[in-house]
């Protein structure tokens, strides 16, 4: 039995009609943007943040890569890693953007625009206090989202080698070398 394709805009409930084959399904403003799986130096710089984050990170958060934030009405976006407190809801294969705490979104060419520009404009506007951007090098930025303006403004850069601490959301430590696959190095 073959699943009713969708015609128009698509909201986060249609992506149960989609097939489970490893490929990752955003919603920008209703129009589904199909992802390939992403190249070993994204998998290693998605663990490497992980591993960051991880360190300190307080017993009330999940640290989750490529699960799905709501962001709007027919918009849901699967950053790279997700930090997100425990008990928020989830529902039609993502996050309540209230619950998020921080989002890492790691650049690829398939991604540029929405990465760069597009992303980070939703997710403050979402309200989500922390995001990172990861681009080619491995460069490092993060953001920290400031509540009178409404938008993230920059906490730290690093590039390739570079080592930087945040406080927030909690300590961490980063150490770019670390976003090098060994054999790169």
């Amino acid at each position: 039995m073959t699943a009713a394709r969708v015609v128009g805009l698509l909201s986060a409930s249609d992506l149960s009609f989609e097939p489970d084959d490893g490929l990752r399904r955003e919603l920008h403003d209703g129009v589904m943007h199909v992802v390939p799986p992403p190249s070993d130096d994204h998998g290693w710089e998605a663990r490497a943040a992980d591993q960051a984050v991880s360190v300190n990170a307080p017993d009330t958060v999940y640290i989750l890569q490529n699960v799905g934030v709501h962001v709007g009405l027919r918009r849901l976006y699967v950053p790279d890693l997700t930090v997100v407190h425990r008990g928020t809801p989830y529902h039609d294969f993502a996050y309540d953007p209230g619950g998020v705490v921080l989002v890492v979104e790691i650049v690829s060419p398939s991604s540029v625009t929405l990465d760069r520009v597009a992303k980070p404009a939703v997710y403050a506007e979402q309200g989500i206090p922390y995001f990172w951007r990861i681009d080619d090098g491995p460069r490092l930025q993060a953001y920290r989202l400031d509540p009178t303006t409404g938008s993230y403004v920059p906490d730290l850069e690093l590039g390739p080698g570079e080592r930087g601490e945040l406080t927030e959301p909690w300590p961490v430590t980063l150490d770019l070398t670390e976003f090098v696959m060994p054999h790169k190095r």
